[in-house]
């Protein structure tokens, strides 16, 4: 990862895929209907944080307090819901998330496109909460990744100017289209100036920058503009991610 993204956010990724393994598409605040509000804070770009617990012990009210205080002081972006792990009312959430196997109690935050942003088992703190809330192209890119799409993402001066050659010529591409999410993230957007800096690219842009990221949550490369289709496609059958015809074969799968 090249230190890129910080470690905790790829086990993040990397948890969410594998408590989600199986369940198809990751995206989730729309299909979760057996819980009060869920739709409703995802209409309303809000976060949602899903405390799961079986017992109301000390341990259950300390997270709930951390979790409280964290949507009291972002009261417009996020939302908690308290979910007992045998309750029949919230059980698309329960069994979508697997929650009776979490340690509990534990608390899952999720975006308002349905990626999880976070996973925090029996305790959380206020700045790992804090971390959880994306940018919302950032928020596209990892659920993409939770997805198992290479998230292509165009780092743009503004949004007058197009992605490199390099990346429409991936996105294109016959082994890279169906397997590739792009995600266009202006450098003149205020909401996204905390995805800049996550990913450590200055917004005084003057040409379009490419990154790549693979799933879980690899980092395979920051490219410049001048950047050629073959780098991208090599860099991508070179990493052990790619899941094309031809390095299925080359693996002998």
């Amino acid at each position: 990862m090249n230190n890129f993204i910080a470690r905790r956010e790829f086990l993040i990724w990397t948890g969410a895929l594998a408590l989600l393994s199986g369940a198809g598409s990751v995206g989730f605040a729309a299909e979760a209907t057996g819980a009060d509000g869920v739709e409703q804070n995802a209409g309303n770009d809000q976060y949602t944080y899903y405390v799961f617990y079986r017992n109301d012990d000390s341990l259950t009210r300390r997270m709930q307090s951390a979790v409280e205080s964290h949507v009291k002081d972002h009261a417009e972006q996020a939302a908690s819901q308290k979910v007992h792990v045998y309750s029949k009312d919230d059980s698309a959430i329960i069994d979508k998330f697997d929650a009776r196997r979490l340690p509990l109690p534990s608390v899952i935050g999720v975006a308002p496109n349905g990626a999880v942003t976070c996973i925090y088992h029996r305790k959380v703190s206020a700045a790992q909460l804090k971390r959880s809330i994306l940018s919302p192209r950032y928020a596209d890119v990892v659920l993409a990744l939770q997805n198992g799409k290479i998230a292509v993402v165009s780092l743009l001066p503004d949004d007058d100017v197009e992605p490199s050659s390099a990346a429409s010529s991936f996105l294109k591409s016959e082994d890279f289209s169906d397997r590739s999410e792009h995600i266009q993230v202006s450098a003149k957007d205020p909401e996204e100036r905390d995805f800049f800096a996550r990913v450590k690219v200055s917004t005084d842009l003057e040409q379009p920058k490419t990154i790549l990221f693979a799933p879980p949550g690899r980092h395979l490369g920051t490219f410049d503009d001048d950047t050629t289709f073959d780098v991208l496609a090599e860099k991508v059958h070179s990493s052990g991610s790619c899941n094309c015809e031809k390095c299925q074969k080359n693996q002998g799968r």
